[in-house]
């Protein structure tokens, strides 16, 4: 589960789909059998990728209800982050594999970042003559 959700941004449940695009979750279950949404299912449970629900939500599509008001999105963007199921949580929540990989990446930068700081400035001091002060 922990290598789709890194693929995918996190995964969400149904429920937590539909709130997303104001549907119902009978919805969010007919688009996937249609193929507009790609299905994972993990422990008899069944989950649709963060990445294209967010794809589907910046479509500008015409059909169904017109779009709810920004403080009713945020309402409903809440409700989802706390429909968790049992196995997403022990998973780190919706992104929390994507997360995790982000975070470490970030870390790994960081440290390449520093070790190329420091062979430049071992190269300038070699250059110029004088020993750091760890040489000394």
């Amino acid at each position: 589960m922990s290598d789709a959700m890194v693929e995918e941004k996190g995964l969400l449940n149904h429920a937590q789909a539909a709130l997303l695009l104001d549907v119902s979750t009978k919805r969010v279950g007919e688009l996937v059998r249609l193929g507009k949404l790609t299905d994972f299912a993990f422990l008899g449970r069944k989950y649709v990728s963060m990445r294209e629900i967010w794809d589907r939500n910046q479509q500008d599509l015409k059909a169904g209800r017109p779009p709810r008001p920004k403080g009713k999105r945020i309402t409903a963007r809440l409700k989802a982050a706390f429909k968790h199921d049992a196995l997403q949580v022990r998973q780190g929540g919706f992104q929390g594999a994507y997360q995790k990989k982000l975070t470490a990446e970030r870390k790994q930068r960081e440290i390449e970042r520093k070790q190329r700081a420091r062979k430049k400035r071992k190269a300038v001091l070699k250059e110029s003559g004088r020993r750091s002060y760890h040489e000394r």
